[in-house]
């Protein structure tokens, strides 16, 4: 992948046995001669003050930091293969907002922090062109889950997602009129019930 252009792939966040949730995100693929080139001028910086810091009072720990903090940002220059620009996605235990953080330059898979219930995701990304099969339809993680269906946005794509199993997929006619009808059948259901109870 030579271009550099920001580009929105098929995006997951994964998390090992919960079913995967959805994700958006733009990124950009950092070109090798640019990361090497950051790298070297990351380790010249750091490690060029090396000289100079080690006559300033107290001297080992203004060495120490030099050297330290060239080699955490050589290695973040080197090892982040993508720009991020925008990233949007939900937990797939909690189901809660979850948020990139402040690295911009990552690599794939990437290894998210949930603070809502304290687990650590994946971030996988496909580049492969999207199938030209049917949309997904919305199902439910649990077969005996009874949730409703309710569109929620993760940046600038619809996702219908249900309110208690979490089940997900993009919100696409087909997904939408499947998600309604099956909530119009919950209310439905739900109604009949209360009534049964009053009759009883």
């Amino acid at each position: 992948m030579r271009k550099t252009e920001p580009r929105v792939p098929q995006a997951q966040v994964t998390l090992r046995a919960y079913q995967p949730a959805p994700a958006r995100i733009e990124l950009s693929y950092r070109p090798l001669p640019g990361r090497l080139a950051r790298t070297l001028l990351a380790l010249g910086v750091f490690w060029g003050a090396i000289p100079v810091v080690a006559w300033v009072p107290p001297h080992y720990p203004w060495v120490v930091a030099s050297f330290v903090a060239g080699l955490y940002l050589a290695h973040r220059a080197w090892t982040g293969r993508y720009r991020v620009y925008s990233f949007a996605g939900i937990c797939p235990r909690c189901a809660r907002p979850i948020s990139l953080g402040l690295d911009r330059a990552i690599s794939l898979p990437h290894t998210l922090t949930c603070y809502h219930c304290h687990f650590e995701p994946r971030l996988e990304v496909r580049f492969e062109a999207t199938q030209s099969g049917p949309a997904p339809l919305p199902q439910h993680r649990r077969p005996e889950c009874v949730g409703l269906w309710e569109v929620r946005w993760l940046a600038d794509d619809p996702f219908v997602i249900c309110n208690r199993c979490h089940g997900a997929v993009p919100a696409s006619r087909g997904a939408r009129l499947v998600a309604e009808t099956e909530n119009d059948r919950a209310m439905l259901l739900a109604r009949l019930a209360r009534e049964g109870r009053r009759m009883l």
